[in-house]
């Protein structure tokens, strides 16, 4: 019966999909996405080889970012430095290999966007190196970044992922993450736009479930 139930749901995902394509011709936007709370359950994570250095970046290693991820606009990062944004990274050595973006200030996602609370931080634009595939390197900076934000007095961390996103959705759940809404976002031809809210989780049993419901 549970087998049926998610080959069902799977089947439902991919007709919302292609609807939502097929909307877009017409200038028709659905983006669902939902909202997570990280941070609140402590998981392992294997201790990082000796030549791994976790710290926050400055402006003088946007050439490293760029290099990490080359389609990084330079302007952009700049401007993220200049606006106060956090930027926490990874080296080997003298490599970066893993970054992830902190705000302090805002939950800059548009469709999500709000002001956040002294003791909040919203975690954005995380990429890794694909060479270190395997070696655990996303969830060891999401655990030493959460660490480095706590001692800054920050102790609620939030993120967002894409509804379709299934991979990203179950990265989350071996972080321990918990959703706390699926939101839907709407634009009608590029002139007019709403974020609505579909389903608030319950804390007590939706934390990131592997059915993805």
């Amino acid at each position: 019966m549970k087998r049926r139930s998610a080959k069902t749901r799977h089947l439902g995902t991919r007709i919302l999909w292609a609807l939502m394509r097929r909307l877009r011709w017409i200038g028709v936007r659905l983006e669902p996405f939902i909202t997570v709370r990280e941070g609140e359950t402590i998981v392992e994570v294997a201790e990082p080889p000796d030549t791994f250095r976790f710290e926050f970046l400055c402006a003088e290693d946007v050439d490293e970012l760029i290099r990490l991820e080359p389609v990084t606009n330079r302007e952009e990062l700049n401007t993220w430095f200049k606006e106060g944004k956090l930027c926490f990274g990874v080296w080997d050595e003298s490599v970066l290999i893993a970054k992830m973006w902190c705000d302090l200030n805002e939950f800059n996602y548009p469709p999500n966007y709000r002001k956040l609370s002294e003791d909040e931080a919203y975690l954005y634009a995380a990429f890794s190196d694909p060479e270190y595939r395997g070696q655990s390197l996303a969830p060891l900076m999401r655990a030493k970044g959460y660490a480095a934000l706590r001692k800054m007095g920050r102790s609620k961390f939030y993120s967002y992922t894409d509804f379709f996103n299934t991979a990203a959705r179950r990265f989350k759940l071996k972080l321990g993450a918990r959703n706390v809404a699926l939101r839907l976002h709407l634009g009608l031809f590029g002139k007019w736009s709403t974020t609505v809210t579909l389903r608030r989780y319950s804390p007590a049993t939706e934390r990131n479930q592997s059915s993805f419901a």
